[in-house]
């Protein structure tokens, strides 16, 4: 009886109804492992930060995956549902069952109700228990890069358009989602993030609260500057800090 009822549950066919989506937590809402970068980056006596390529050996690493990393919170946030109270599945079970919340369009409705996670209080613990499964279950890097919204690098991105985009994330966070975010220097840095909360500040400038998989366990703050209609993400260890363009991610199925 106890083997049919977890089958049912793991089918999808006792899932949760869907509502409003609870507040997120940074240190339970996200991935219990981080993104390896394709360059291994150095910071110089002057302070700035510099990059070469890894060796071939290093870049076997689960590395440029933060396109797949960030996506994954999103949809583990709005279309699962964690049950520590149900007994924990197998790994073929749990596999399948990343595989059914990772094929989810992030900018879709979601299924009806929400896949259940039976075993597990949150994502964090999930997944640091589980390191591979989601690593090889979560989906390929290279095709994130080659969505034809990435080519919007390129273009020239007007201050008006920053301003959008700060007021839609506004916007969008008021709602009770969460958003991802596509930031891009061109070659210094193309990188994503999970917005998940903003204050604003006296001046008109807004912090928003965001998870970085590079840094994980870090609490950084993407900071829309309202003087010169500009976004800047702080100094870390792969970025020296400053201007980055930031655009919509993963709101449609081109961008």
């Amino acid at each position: 009886m106890v083997r049919l009822f977890l089958t049912v549950v793991l089918a999808g066919l006792i899932t949760a109804a869907p509502g409003a989506q609870p507040e997120f937590d940074p240190a339970k809402d996200v991935l219990g492992f981080s993104n390896e970068t394709y360059y291994e980056y150095h910071t110089e006596p002057d302070g700035q930060v510099t990059f070469h390529r890894r060796s071939v050996k290093e870049e076997d690493a689960y590395s440029r995956h933060c396109f797949v990393m960030a996506r994954a919170v999103a949809q583990f946030h709005q279309f699962a549902e964690f049950r520590p109270d149900l007994p924990k599945a197998t790994d073929a079970q749990y596999r399948d069952l990343i595989r059914r919340v990772s094929r989810i369009p992030v900018w879709s409705h979601g299924p009806v109700r929400k896949v259940i996670i039976p075993g597990y209080a949150d994502l964090a613990a999930f997944s640091a228990d589980h390191v591979l499964l989601f690593q090889k279950n979560l989906g390929q890097w290279w095709p994130s890069f080659w969505r034809l919204g990435n080519w919007r690098m390129v273009l020239p991105v007007p201050r008006a358009g920053q301003e959008h985009t700060a007021e839609w994330l506004r916007n969008r966070l008021d709602s009770g989602h969460i958003q991802t975010v596509y930031l891009t220097r061109f070659r210094p840095l193309n990188h994503c993030l999970v917005i998940y909360r903003y204050t604003v500040r006296p001046n008109g400038d807004v912090d928003f609260a965001a998870y970085d998989c590079n840094q994980p366990k870090a609490r950084p703050v993407l900071r829309y500057q309202a003087a010169t209609r500009s976004f800047y993400w702080p100094r870390n260890w792969y970025w020296s800090g400053g201007l980055v363009t930031t655009l919509k991610l993963y709101v449609s199925p081109l961008r």
